[in-house]
């Protein structure tokens, strides 16, 4: 059985003779996730918070997508004006999913024994969402973290944390991504460590101490991956561990 990867949408709201509120994920997701060998499966957004914990439920590993900014609310902060457009049923989704996610077994971790939650990969938005719904906290903006390339060209180098899962999958050292961010985390939550720093110092990959993967990136991968065997590697790697629950 190939493993089923729940993937949170985003709200998006066509324009046009008539107006269509839409959930939707961007296809490099689930190509990226397809060539790793992983069925993708859309999370819809809403209000259902049952419907939004069944998906997951179902699913072998989540995937927290990109998307607007979150709520400062979220950790405890007023919302200042650089703040961006936010998406209430984005957070509230984000949420049950991780809450979800986290309360189901992983595979066995050999030595380590089963270890909580199934395995979670987030990314860009998704990295925040982790910091965010998990006890940290995020800078609300930040300079010089959106490129004007397109989405497959990297623009710039993130140094990855020998030792770390993330340097396991994609080697330690300088790594060449995409950056299309202005918020980034600020406090790593609890049980979580930084695995990747840009240049000027900003946290680009965080994942958790314990070695389970639950593990965020700041860049976009899946709009690398078709070109890089690095950023396919992360999807790789992700599909592999949650196959160990399917």
């Amino acid at each position: 059985m190939r493993p089923i990867i729940a993937v949170l949408c985003s709200t998006t709201h066509p324009t046009g003779a008539t107006i269509q509120t839409r959930d939707s994920a961007g296809r490099p997701y689930s190509e990226a996730i397809c060539r790793a060998g992983g069925v993708p499966v859309l999370v819809p957004l809403g209000d259902d918070e049952v419907a939004v914990r069944t998906v997951v439920s179902l699913a072998h590993g989540l995937l927290v997508t990109g998307g607007v900014d979150i709520a400062p609310g979220a950790y405890d902060e007023a919302t200042l004006p650089e703040c961006g457009e936010i998406d209430p049923l984005r957070d509230l989704a984000d949420r049950w999913a991780l809450q979800e996610a986290l309360s189901r077994p992983l595979p066995s971790a050999g030595s380590a024994g089963t270890l909580a939650g199934m395995p979670l990969l987030g990314i860009c938005r998704g990295i925040q969402s982790l910091a965010a719904f998990l006890g940290g906290s995020l800078y609300q903006d930040i300079p010089n973290h959106r490129q004007a390339e397109a989405r497959n060209v990297p623009t710039q180098e993130v140094v990855v944390e020998e030792g770390t899962l993330l340097a396991g999958i994609v080697g330690a050292g300088a790594l060449s991504v995409n950056t299309f961010h202005h918020q980034a985390v600020r406090r790593v939550p609890s049980g979580f460590r930084v695995s990747a720093r840009a240049a000027d110092g900003t946290i680009e990959g965080i994942e958790a101490a314990d070695g389970a993967f639950r593990l965020g990136v700041q860049w976009h991968p899946e709009d690398l991956a078709a070109d890089f065997a690095p950023h396919q590697a992360l999807f790789d790697a992700f599909v592999q561990a949650a196959g160990g629950a399917a």
